[in-house]
Order: C-alpha cells, then structure tokens, then sequence
C-alpha cells in the first residue's frame, strides 16, 4: 500500500485533498490518500485482539493530561520521529529488492499475456503493488495496528483494520492505473514527457479532489449531519458569516477506527464539505469547536485548496524533471541487473518510484513550508471570524496534544522537514497574544 500513496502524491503531493484542522501525521482514519501506510515484524494477531478488546475507548478522562499520558505523548513522539527515517529506508530497500532481483522485469514478462499496451501496463500495476503490498505487510502491521493498539488509539480488531487497509489497496490498483498508463504513454512519445504529465495531473486532480469525499471516503466512514443541532445552526450561521454558500458541515464517525480527533476541509464545487470527527465534538466546547471551524472555513474563504493544487503541480514537474535528469544513467548502468535499458519499459516504474521517494523525502520542507504558512493564515482566520479568545483558541489546541498524543514543541529540524502545520506551542503562543494584540 506504500506504493499507492506514492503514485497517487505524483498526482495529488503531499498538500491534497484536504486541509486538516491537526497535522495529518497524527490522524489514522481512511483518507483519500490511503493512510501514511508504514511497516512491520512478526505478530501474535489472537493476543493482541483479546487486548484490544479489553482496551477502553473513552476519551473523557484523557484532559487534562495526567502524568502518564505525558509520559506516553514522549514515548510516542520518540516513536514518530524515528519511525519517519525508518520507513523511508524500508521503503527504498523493498524497492531496491525488487529491482536487483529482476522481479520487476519478471512481472513485466507476465503481464505480456494481456497482449494490448493499456492492459499490460495495468496488469504488471497489480501485480507490483501485490509483490510491495506483500513484502510492506509485517512493517504496515506494526506501525498502523500494533503501534496504534499499544498506545489506545485503536478502536477496530485486527480482521476489521485489515478489511480497510485492503479495500484502500483495491481503490488504488484502479485509481492509480489512468496516471500511470499517461505517464509511460507520454514516456514513450515526448521528449519533455514530464511538463505534459505535471499540466495533465491537474484535470486528474481536480476531478479526483471532487469525487473522492462523494464516492471514496463514504466507502470507509459514515458521513452525516451534524447531530447537536444547536451547534450545526451555529456553524452554518458561521459559514454564511463568511461567505461560503452550498457547504455542507458533516460529522463522520472517526471513533469507528481510531480514538484520535480532528477536522478537515476538501472537495470542490458542489462536494465542498467541513468535515469534523465524532470524537471531536464528544471533547471539545462548543467555543472551540467553533474555532476549529473557523479554521477550516478560512482554508476555502483564502482558496488554499486551489493553492495547495498550484503548489502540488509545481512540486510534481520538478520531481519529474530532476527525475528525467538523473535517471537514465542509472538504467543504463544497472540494465542488465534490472532487466530493462529504458525508462518507456513498464518494468522501471519501480525505479520511478524510487527516484520519487528520495526525491519527495529530500524536498519535502518545501511542500511542508507552504502548508505551514496557509495553516497559519486559517489560525487567523478563525480568531477573527469567531472572536473567541486566545485562551479558548489554545485550549483546542491543547487539546489537540492531549488526544492525539501530538509533541507540543518538537525539535525544530523535525517540525521544519515533516510537520505540514506549525507545532502546537507556537500556535498556543500566537492565538494568545493575537487577541492581546487586538484588544
């Protein structure tokens, strides 16, 4: 399933669909992305499920934060921070393997059968995203169940956690396959291949950010309207505040996978939607609720959603480019242990992939960077529209830590290289002194 975040961040980067109210490293619940999938080792499948179902869900002792919380909120911090290197290194020794080996020729030699180009090139995808899926399997059990049920978050036994994981396998093997077939075709017949994919990615993106919370998201989560009515009048009195006519204000069942809670903004048109998960409204205040909210409504006012698709579309044809620049050395070096000379053979999407993923790990501050400062942008947005104080703002924040075991104040070089939203403390301080500043 790493594979698949891979080819659909070609399309999508690392800014889309969404725009969540809590960085998107701490949230586990099925996206259109198809989760950060990681990676694991050997598991006891039938004792972890007797623990986790004696492991308790409620939230509502969690703030505020007890001693043992904190120290669990470290130790899980610790874990993200190295686990981040880690999968990267996972990442490219699965690939490295499957290259070296020429297995990736071998299931390029298989997918002949299907005869016509567009039906080998799918074929020799699923079958290269089984053999990755595969070989992932232990680290991906590890770090999104094992991982998440050691540190009670997980809210589904092993069977149900599986059952998504694959079904978000099976929406990528078909989702992926359009991109895919457009990359190797423009491979093929243009020498500036990659500026025609990166201006063809953004139709792909544009319909795929509008379908996806109709079609795909509705597939993993229970999408409806906001059950306490007073705060849905409240938040749609708010949306008309600010000009946003014909969103719908949702609440998702986030509780049905995880214990952790947040809110996000996606779709375009008429699947514009403020999404906030159930767990969200069960701890929040009505005042912070409506923060976040303002938060999130600041992302469609500021049209960071369109923003985040120029940024992406940018950070797609460099990849490319610096890819097309340093990648046929490599090929013709390594062809016979690849089992392919050029880069219009199906059999190098592994070596694509490969250049992609070093490629997005190094430059990934930049992307990282401009999510930053829109989030910052929405805070604002959101202590203006709602006038809530900066006490009520933090404490949302706050809150944010608490419940989803988020570092408040991260080494500054892993908040520059991963974080896509400032840390929690510098929000804290700024919501705090913001209104100081404006009374």
């Amino acid at each position: 399933m790493k594979l698949i975040t891979v080819l659909c961040s070609i399309v999508l980067a690392t800014l889309l669909p969404c725009f969540a109210f809590a960085d998107t490293n701490t949230i586990t619940i099925p996206d259109t992305n198809y989760h950060q999938t990681q990676t694991t080792t050997q598991i006891e499948i039938d004792s972890l499920q007797q623990s986790l179902a004696t492991t308790t869900t409620d939230t509502t002792s969690m703030y505020p934060m007890s001693p043992e919380r904190k120290a669990k909120l470290i130790s899980y911090s610790r874990f993200n921070n190295i686990w981040r290197f880690v999968n990267f290194f996972v990442t490219i020794g699965v690939l490295c393997v499957i290259l070296f080996t020429g297995f990736s020729a071998r299931l390029r030699n298989l997918a002949q059968v299907a005869k016509k180009r567009f039906f080998i090139i799918w074929l020799f995808l699923i079958l290269f995203l089984i053999t990755d899926y595969i070989l992932n399997f232990p680290f991906n059990v590890y770090r999104n169940f094992i991982v998440e049920s050691d540190y009670g978050f997980m809210a589904q036994t092993f069977w149900q956690w599986w059952g998504e994981d694959l079904l978000g396998f099976a929406i990528g093997c078909v989702t992926t396959i359009i991109p895919v077939w457009f990359f190797y075709w423009l491979v093929g017949k243009f020498r500036r291949w990659w500026l025609l994919f990166s201006l063809g990615a953004i139709p792909f993106a544009v319909f795929f950010i509008i379908i996806a919370p109709v079609v795909i998201s509705p597939l993993f989560n229970d999408f409806q309207p906001v059950s306490d009515k007073t705060l849905e009048t409240k938040l749609l009195n708010l949306a008309s505040k600010v000009g946003i006519e014909g969103a719908d204000v949702f609440e998702v069942n986030a509780s049905k996978q995880s214990t952790k809670v947040n809110a996000y903004v996606t779709g375009l048109f008429g699947t514009k939607r403020i999404v906030l998960f159930d767990n969200l409204i069960k701890n929040f205040s009505p005042d912070e609720i409506m923060f976040v909210m303002g938060h999130e409504m600041g992302h469609y006012v500021m049209h960071h959603v369109w923003w985040g698709l120029l940024v992406a579309i940018m950070f797609i044809m460099f990849s490319l480019w610096l890819t097309d620049k340093t990648i046929h050395p490599i090929i013709h070096k390594f062809r016979k242990r690849f089992g392919f000379d050029k880069l219009n053979d199906i059999a190098s999407l592994p070596l694509v992939m490969l250049f992609l993923t070093v490629i997005m790990f190094f430059f990934q501050p930049i992307t990282n960077g401009a999510s930053r400062i829109m989030e910052h942008q929405a805070d604002i947005f959101g202590m203006e529209v709602t006038g809530v104080s900066g006490e009520t703002a933090a404490k949302a924040f706050d809150k944010l830590s608490v419940f989803n075991l988020s570092d408040p104040d991260p080494p500054a070089i892993i908040e520059f290289w991963f974080y896509s939203h400032p840390s929690l403390k510098k929000r804290m301080e700024f919501v705090r002194n913001y209104k100081k500043a404006t009374k």
